[in-house]
């Protein structure tokens, strides 16, 4: 969970909304000015690695992460209480022979009523079409999931009495019938990395000399892959999960995908040697989530 207080300041309140599928409100502090609003969608789940005693095996693909939306509104245009609802991430996959791909993330939803089923009662809806999983893993790679989409402002007509942004996602990398695709840092909530086949499965791009540290640049084999870190410090950053090491033995297992951290993708589970041994899961996206600072 992220440590919100960070951002605290005797100026300003913020609140943070993560818990999917729950309906949560938001209630207007005093001596509200300016509101600003991030409404991000849940990660989808990474695919189930192959198990399969011969090659090529391939690992699952890594899901996608949630779009973001922004707003920035003056206080007194808003009700005094708003609805949210994170959209909840996706699962992951089953490895096995055959494997299957990961769930779906969801959209993510602030409101005047807690109800998504009209236009006319959202404030900010995070993208358009959700998340979607990483891949199973086969005789070939598993297909990284799509990102979520970017919102529209038809599906954010409010938005239009402040300033906004819409960012789409960014998709989950493919998993390998050697080595699991790495994460890119393109976007501050990360895809899934994909699983890997007879190698390594994915981990993350930054090495030890960035601001941020380095996540494991990639899941040995027969290991599991590490849940998304969740950086607050100097800046935001959300890692989705690293995929799953592979199985390049007779007898041994691949390795589960990591779950990612909230709004990105779960990472790929690892391909196994043969039947008898476990393949890898996929890993679970992170659910969505809002995040709402008022300047007093």
């Amino acid at each position: 969970m992220l440590d919100l207080s960070y951002f605290q300041n005797q100026n300003s309140n913020v609140q943070g909304f993560f818990n999917g599928g729950t309906w949560q409100t938001w209630i207007k502090p005093r001596g509200a000015k300016l509101v600003n609003i991030i409404c991000n969608g849940s990660g989808a789940g990474g695919g189930g690695g192959f198990q399969s005693a011969s090659t090529p095996r391939a690992g699952g693909g890594g899901g996608g992460t949630g779009a973001t939306s922004r707003l920035t509104i003056n206080a007194n245009l808003l009700p005094d209480i708003l609805y949210i609802l994170p959209g909840i991430g996706g699962n992951g996959g089953l490895g096995g022979a055959p494997a299957s791909a990961g769930t779906a993330g969801q959209n993510s939803f602030v409101t005047l009523i807690p109800s998504t089923t009209s236009v006319s009662n959202v404030v900010l809806r995070s993208g358009t079409t959700v998340a979607l999983p990483g891949g199973a893993g086969t005789t070939s790679a598993g297909a990284g999931g799509a990102a979520e989409t970017i919102s529209v402002i038809a599906n954010n007509i409010f938005a239009n009495l402040g300033t906004f942004t819409f960012q789409a996602g960014q998709a989950g990398l493919a998993g390998g019938t050697v080595n699991g695709g790495q994460i890119s840092s393109t976007n501050f909530v990360l895809g899934g990395a994909g699983g890997g086949g007879t190698g390594q499965g994915g981990g993350s791009p930054f090495s030890s000399s960035g601001v941020f540290g380095a996540q494991a640049p990639a899941t040995p084999l027969n290991t599991n892959g590490q849940d998304g870190r969740i950086y607050y410090k100097p800046i935001l950053m959300l890692y989705g999960g690293s995929g799953g090491g592979g199985s390049s033995a007779a007898g041994t297992n691949g390795g589960n995908g990591g779950n990612g951290a909230p709004g990105a993708g779960g990472g790929g589970g690892g391909a196994s040697s043969n039947v008898g041994v476990n393949a890898g899961n996929g890993g679970r996206g992170g659910d969505g989530f809002v995040i709402i600072t008022t300047s007093l």
